[in-house]
This record gives C-alpha cells, structure tokens and sequence, in this order.
C-alpha cells in the first residue's frame, strides 16, 4: 500500500544525458525546444509523481488526476449508495477534491438521484474511454468504494440489475471479469503505459468479504496503492458509520416525509422491521414475534427494504407476514436513501437481517436485534466496532425470543446502553477517519 515514486535523480540524469547529445550532434536550440514541448506531460507527470505536493501544474497542487468513485452504486440498495455518498461528501468538504473532479462508475450508465445516489454513474467502457482521452486530468485514480465486491464476477453484477435493458448492457460494457473492481492499469491509454512511474492509483475503501479474494477480481486487489477491509487486516469500519455526521439535513427531511407518508405524527412510536426474503420461512412464527415486540414495546411495527434487486428484501413476503399478525403493522414502500435511515433514526427499536441496516440502528444509538442469514459479516460488524453489551446475533429459528433478547439487552437499562453505545460509535468515527486521512494523502499529497 506505499506509493512508489520513480528516482529524481535517474530523471535528471537522463534529460542530461539527452541534452549532451544533441548539443554533441550540434542541433539547434530550436529542436532542442521542440522535443521538451513535445514531452512535457510525461515530464510533468513524472515529476509530480517524484515530487508529491509539488508545483509542477496550473493548479498548485502536486497531483491533477480525477478520481472516480466505483462500487455498486449502479442500483437500489441503500447501503451500496452510502458508500459513494460518504465518500464524494468527505473528499469535496475536506477541500481534497472539487465536485467536478469526482466520477461514479458502475456497471452501466444510470440516473440513481431518485434513490439518493448519482445523478450520473458511468459504465465502464465510458470510464475507461475518457480516462484515456483526458489529456489534462488522466489517467484517473480510483477508489473502490466498499462492499462485498471481491467476489462479484461481472456474472453477479448482470443478475443484480433491476430490469433486462440493464443486465444487457452489463454485458455489453464490461471490461473485467470482476464486476466493480476493474484493475487501474485499464484506465491508462497507450501513451500513460509508455510513460515513467505509476500514473494513476487504486484504492480499496472498507472492502467486505472477510479478505477474501475471488480469482477474477485478484488483479485488482494485488495492485491497489492502498487497502483497508471492514472485516479483516487491515482493519477500519465500514464507512457508512460516518452517515450522520454528513448528512443531517438529508436525512431529517427524509424522516419528515416518512411521518408524512406514514399519515402519522411525530409522537407515533414503531419498531422499523427490515429482513430478506426468506427460503422456507415461516410467516406465521415472524408475525408472532413482532406481535410480541409490538406489545412489548407499544409500538407498531413498520415494515421497509433495504434492497430490492434479485435476492434482497420483498415486498410480498412482508404482506405475507403482516396478513398473520395481530397487532398494528405497517408495509413501508420506498427506494430512497434517506427515507430509510430517516425511518430508521426516529425508530423506537430496529430488527433487520441487513448489516448496514444494523449499522444505522448503531450510529443511531436504537435497541437493534439482527436475525441472522448465516452471514459472517453481521457477526463481524457486532465483535470490531459494536458495543459488548450490544444483542448479538440472532439464529433466524429463534425469532420468538426478539422482545427477550431486546428487552434485556437494551430496555432494562436505556440510559447504560446509549452511554456505551455513544462512546463506540465515537471510536468508529475517529477510527474511519484515520482510513480516510490516508487515501485523501495518498491521492491529493
């Protein structure tokens, strides 16, 4: 994860040499004038690759390259979308990056502003194609924004869009065999490979999957200039803990037009339910396990997605278990970013199967049971960056005990839960920010 610069020395020595020869040969000054123009900006690319912070372009700043920001971003899940908007806000508001300089990629070129995400995320064959062309700010670096990508083929990606024209045009714009991890040296034009030094970076953001790397998507993790994994070394949290802290204004208009949605007023209690679709599940044992929780807590039980594409939550299965429960219930349909974590933050308690679901639930400081898919990563998330009191995980068969576990856990002793649960998401702040740090200098020295 170092950078490595070319030799300044080796550099100089080799203008030097060019310079005596051509003085040796006797050409004219003219010439001599021509060739530095003709080559000045692989000079002046090698230079402020040799000189990090140095003052070798227009701008004043050692480095010019755009960044683009690549990651599932391309379709609704809205933990996918935190991360691009976590990162685009904290590269923009820390002064390291101008809006204009930052690009989203994806799969396929889409408008996802109605879900909270990109107005303008980009293929991969138009990322790759203004890289190359980009005689001024190319090649562009990357960040590979987070999440499970190190296992998704361009296979996967293609079963993820929400409709055929968008699985077919994953096929007919993908570069890689990795889905959303496209190794940096695709970026480059022929004329940046001939050129001296490393001329763009790649950098992985919190990455999921445990460090564990698919062979089509090893290429690109081998040849990242940095690495951090949310759930392996080396360790930082997933960058969706710092939600709160950028986007407050989004988020509480969110929340309002939830209340408005809902029919309800800001005084109205209920308990936010998120969880997958189910194989063999039993609506009949849910319902009456949120039944339990609803009494308990004399709340109603709101029902929402995180996710909708292939394999996330459904719509229908909630319908399912609300026709087998008696108490009030409420099926929440929304796509949209901060609609959800609005509904989230001015919930009594959280139960969801999704981990960045959990982890709203966390930064928000909510009584928060998971029920688990057998996924590694929600047990994870609760041992690094949780609180030791927190409710662990829950095995899906045992969603009768909910109101049991959540009880114990978070409503014998609010004020002690939200005490501990302030001081870890304040660690997770400080914690992701030391990640952040190193990327912004690695990129923009």
């Amino acid at each position: 994860g170092i950078p490595h610069y070319p030799s300044l020395p080796k550099l100089m020595l080799l203008l030097s040499i060019a310079k005596t020869w051509l003085c040796a040969r006797k050409r004219s000054v003219a010439i001599w004038i021509a060739i530095l123009f003709l080559s000045y900006k692989q000079f002046q690319q090698a230079m402020n690759l040799a000189l990090p912070g140095g003052d070798l372009n227009p701008t004043g700043i050692g480095r010019i390259n755009k960044v683009i920001l690549i990651g599932p971003h391309d379709r609704y899940n809205f933990g996918d979308l935190l991360f691009s908007n976590v990162l685009s806000k904290l590269l923009v508001s820390r002064g390291v990056y101008s809006d204009d300089e930052i690009l989203f990629g994806g799969v396929v070129s889409t408008d996802m502003s109605a879900h909270g995400g990109s107005s303008s995320v980009l293929s991969m064959k138009k990322i790759q194609k203004l890289s190359q062309t980009d005689d001024v700010h190319g090649p562009y670096d990357i960040i590979y924004t987070g999440g499970e990508s190190t296992g998704c083929s361009s296979t996967c990606a293609r079963g993820m869009m929400p409709n055929e024209e968008l699985a077919a045009e994953v096929e007919k714009e993908s570069i890689s065999e990795c889905g959303y991890l496209i190794p940096k040296r695709l970026l480059l034009s022929k004329q940046h490979a001939e050129s001296l030094g490393p001329l763009n970076y790649a950098v992985a953001n919190s990455l999921g999957g445990g460090g564990r790397v698919a062979n089509f998507c090893k290429e690109a993790i081998e040849t990242v200039d940095y690495l951090a994994y949310r759930d392996a070394d080396p360790l930082y949290p997933d960058s969706a803990v710092m939600t709160k802290e950028l986007f407050s204004d989004e988020i509480n208009q969110g929340a309002k037009e939830v209340l408005k949605d809902l029919g309800s007023g800001t005084n109205t209690k209920y308990v936010a339910v998120q969880h997958r679709k189910i194989k063999d599940e039993d609506p009949k044992a849910i319902a009456a396990a949120l039944d339990a929780v609803s009494r308990g807590s004399n709340a109603t039980i709101v029902f929402f997605a995180a996710g909708t594409v292939r394999g996330h939550d459904s719509y229908e299965s909630y319908a399912k278990v609300k026709s087998f429960m008696k108490e009030k219930s409420v099926i929440y349909e929304t796509e949209n970013t901060w609609k959800v974590i609005g509904l989230i933050s001015r919930a009594e308690a959280v139960i969801s199967t999704s981990l960045h679901v959990r982890i709203m639930a966390f930064i928000y400081f909510k009584p928060r049971v998971t029920w688990s898919l057998g996924k590694k990563k929600l047990l994870l998330f609760i041992q690094y960056w949780d609180t030791a009191t927190s409710a662990p995980v829950m095995e899906f068969g045992k969603v009768s005990d909910t109101w049991d576990i959540m009880k114990k856990h978070y409503f014998d002793n609010p004020e002690a839960s939200v005490k501990s649960n302030k001081v870890k998401y304040e660690e997770a702040v400080k914690k992701y920010l030391e990640s952040f740090n190193n990327i912004s200098h690695l990129l923009r020295p």
